[in-house]
């Protein structure tokens, strides 16, 4: 069978449009999801402050919940109430079919009322495996 030759062309050129296209979209995504993970952190919390603790080291998924000055709860940066608080650690829970770590990021002026019913409602749902977000005291 014979090559086939094409007269004409002398060299062989790589349309990149392509490539730069899914670059793009690689940076977008990324800035994209960066943007959304610390959007969990966004609502300045006057944390408390620990003596000693550990690092929080995320081996698996973590929910965050967020507990302002006046007791309201956030998930993220939508404001929510404590049922829905349940029904989407209930919805996490079951997406990774076991109870995954709960953060609580609370303010240290929150009334303790709104942090027991989130603790009650964690023990009901079986997410033992619950961390306080501290300051870490600067006095060592």
């Amino acid at each position: 069978m014979k090559v086939p030759t094409y007269r004409g062309t002398r060299r062989v050129s790589i349309n990149m449009t392509p490539m730069i296209d899914v670059t793009f979209l690689l940076i977008i995504f990324f800035l994209v999801s960066s943007h959304l993970a610390k959007q969990e952190n966004f609502l300045p919390l006057s944390l408390p402050i620990a003596a000693s603790g550990l690092s929080d080291t995320p081996e698996r998924m973590i929910f965050t919940v967020q507990v302002t000055e006046k007791g309201e709860y956030r998930i993220g940066s939508q404001e929510v109430v404590l049922d829905q608080v349940r029904r989407a650690l209930q919805d996490k829970n079951n997406a990774e079919q076991k109870p995954v770590r709960v953060r609580i990021r609370t303010d240290r002026s929150a009334p303790y009322d709104s942090i027991g019913a989130l603790l009650k409602i964690f023990s009901v749902l079986g997410n033992s495996d619950v961390v306080f977000a501290v300051y870490e005291d600067e006095q060592k």
